[in-house]
């Protein structure tokens, strides 16, 4: 191999390597700068413990609005009647 695709090669893996830790949830007990965060005092209780209102989980999906778009009864929109590659 040559000299710049080995170089590429291993800065390629180096770069992959910390984008991967960078994510890991272990590593931010290590860095020093970071503060620790302590939870708010108080109870933990559920905003809407018996679901949100006015949402049916039972029901289907609606479909949005938007989406009842009323199309022309002739179909397609008549286009020029000139073909397509020429140019007038």
């Amino acid at each position: 191999m040559s000299r710049s695709l080995t170089h590429t090669l291993r800065l390629s893996l180096a770069l992959s390597c910390a984008l991967v830790l960078g994510g890991c949830e272990t590593l931010e007990k290590i860095n020093p700068f970071g503060e620790k965060e302590t939870p708010l005092a108080g109870d933990r209780r559920p905003v809407f413990p018996e679901g949100v209102p006015g949402v049916s989980y039972s029901a289907p999906v609606t479909q949005p609005s938007n989406a009842n778009i009323a199309v022309p009864a002739g179909g397609v929109p008549a286009a020029s009647t000139a073909p397509s590659g020429s140019r007038n």
